[in-house]
């Protein structure tokens, strides 16, 4: 008598580490997953990104993201351009544990663990997930779909696909509260930026800076309203014109002069002037300068400014070199030698 086993698909199987499903797969998208199954598939073979893109259906340009991600889940190690498993992502065999000293998993356990898993994960460039996973997901996700009502209901139109996906990338991947993500909508609303666009960047700072309650976003809220007010009197004082978005490093330098040290709008034209005419143009850093030591000096407004620069600057000690009369040199001399 012969046996045979028709093996059917699992003829042909490779190894998934556990790790990816019990640490990894929470925050992960289609994009992650179909790159990370058809890498660990085509282990043993030199990859070019095309090919992945190919016969994955992913852009090229994601393909690195989604592998970087790995390596931020200690999946893979990347040296030189070069991905191989991570030493920690390496299958471990658990100790045995006795029956009687088993003890099942709770529901506090598991949402314990996910926000550690949460908190671990540190937001970089997060990946937003493909068509397919993010219409799957809006089938089933009932918060997703309060999000995405809400989100259109603020901004005034349907939401693309794409939109939709963003939203489940700041909720799934970034972590945010979905109460945080409305306030987020509003505050865009509220600036004149309804955009997805806007959201999203905003969304993921916020997510880095661990912003992810009510409080944490209203503080936040109000730092970025208190930064716009100082930057609108600084570039109206600089007559800056259709300037756009003011950079970071602007609106530091604006809260800085105007929340912090309360400038006025004379010194800050002062301060201005006073860099066009030594520099021939606008420099925020020299005029931080300016500003730095008029501060340090005490100086608030342009009387004190005037007094301060009245005061006629003492002439640096020269150094003198000691004279001596010869004769009295010989008179200490004989001095020294009387009883």
């Amino acid at each position: 008598m012969s046996i045979q086993i028709n093996l059917g698909a699992w003829r042909s199987v490779f190894a998934v580490p556990s790790q990816i499903v019990d640490e990894g797969l929470k925050f992960a998208d289609g994009v992650k997953l179909k790159v990370l199954l058809y890498v660990l598939r085509n282990a043993d073979r030199n990859l070019e990104l095309e090919a992945v893109s190919k016969a994955t259906g992913v852009n090229v340009t994601d393909i690195p993201e989604a592998l970087d991600y790995w390596v931020s889940r200690d999946i893979l190690q990347k040296n030189d351009q070069v991905y191989a498993p991570a030493a920690s992502g390496a299958p471990v065999q658990p100790p045995d544990i006795p029956k009687n000293e088993t003890k099942p998993e709770t529901a506090e356990d598991i949402s314990k663990d996910v926000e550690q898993q949460k908190q671990r994960f540190v937001v970089t460039k997060p990946q937003k997930p493909d068509y397919v996973f993010t219409a799957q997901r809006l089938a089933v996700d009932e918060d997703l779909k309060i999000l995405v009502s809400e989100a259109q209901t603020m901004l005034g139109k349907t939401l693309s696909n794409s939109d939709v996906a963003t939203l489940l990338m700041l909720k799934d991947t970034c972590g945010l509260r979905l109460d945080v993500i409305l306030m987020l909508i509003q505050y865009c609303v509220g600036i004149d930026k309804g955009n997805m666009r806007t959201v999203e960047k905003i969304g993921i700072s916020w997510a880095d800076e661990g912003i992810n309650s009510v409080e944490a976003a209203d503080r936040k809220i109000a730092q970025a309203a208190h930064a716009s007010k100082c930057f609108s009197l600084v570039s109206s004082v600089f007559g800056l014109k259709n300037v756009g978005s003011p950079t970071k490093k602007q609106l530091e330098y604006s809260t800085k002069w105007v929340g912090d040290w309360k400038f006025s709008a004379p010194m800050l034209r002062e301060a201005y002037e006073r860099c066009v005419d030594n520099k021939g143009e606008l420099k925020f850093n020299y005029i931080d300068g300016i500003l730095k030591k008029w501060e340090a000096q005490g100086i608030k407004n342009l009387d004190d400014l005037k007094q301060s620069e009245a005061v006629p600057k003492k002439a640096p000690a020269r150094s003198q070199k000691s004279s001596y009369d010869i004769n009295e040199l010989e008179k200490i001399d004989t001095l020294d030698f009387i009883d």
